[in-house]
C-alpha cells in the first residue's frame, strides 16, 4: 500500500459483456487492499445508492470489478473513488489507534517494571 493508501490507478475497463447491455467492469488499484481495509470498504460508506451498494463491487487481487450497464459507469467511478477514499481514512486513523494502543501497553509495561524494582529494593525494609 502506498503512503496515501490505495488509489485508483486507471479508468475503467468493460472486460466482459454480460448480457445485452450490461458489462463487468473493473478499476485497477495501486495495491492488493488488505482484508481490514476490504471490510472498512465493504462496511463504512455512506451516500449508498440502492442499486449500486458496495457489496456489489468484487475485490481481487489489486482491481475492483462491477456489473454496469453503459451509461451508469461514469457516474459510479466517483463513487468508487470516494468510497476508496473513505476505507483509507478510516484505516488511518485504525493505525493511529492501534499505536497509540501500542505505546500505552509499552508505557504500562515499563511502569509495572520500575514498580516491581522499587518493591524488590524496599522488601528487605
Amino acid at each position: 500500500m502506498t503512503e496515501d493508501g490505495i488509489l485508483r490507478i486507471g479508468p475503467p475497463q468493460a472486460i466482459q459483456k454480460v448480457r445485452e447491455g450490461s458489462y463487468l467492469v473493473q478499476v485497477p488499484l495501486t495495491a492488493v487492499p488488505s482484508a481490514d481495509w476490504r471490510r472498512l470498504f465493504y462496511e463504512m460508506q455512506q451516500e449508498v445508492p440502492p442499486d449500486f451498494p458496495p457489496r456489489s463491487i468484487e475485490i481481487s487481487g489489486s482491481v475492483l470489478r462491477f456489473r454496469s450497464d453503459a451509461e451508469s459507469v461514469a457516474a459510479r467511478v466517483p463513487l468508487i473513488d470516494r468510497w476508496i477514499e473513505r476505507a483509507n481514512q478510516k484505516e488511518t486513523s485504525m493505525a493511529g489507534r492501534s499505536d497509540e494502543q501500542r505505546q500505552r501497553h509499552g508505557e504500562r509495561a515499563r511502569e509495572r517494571k520500575e514498580l516491581a524494582a522499587l518493591n524488590e529494593g524496599w522488601a528487605k525494609l
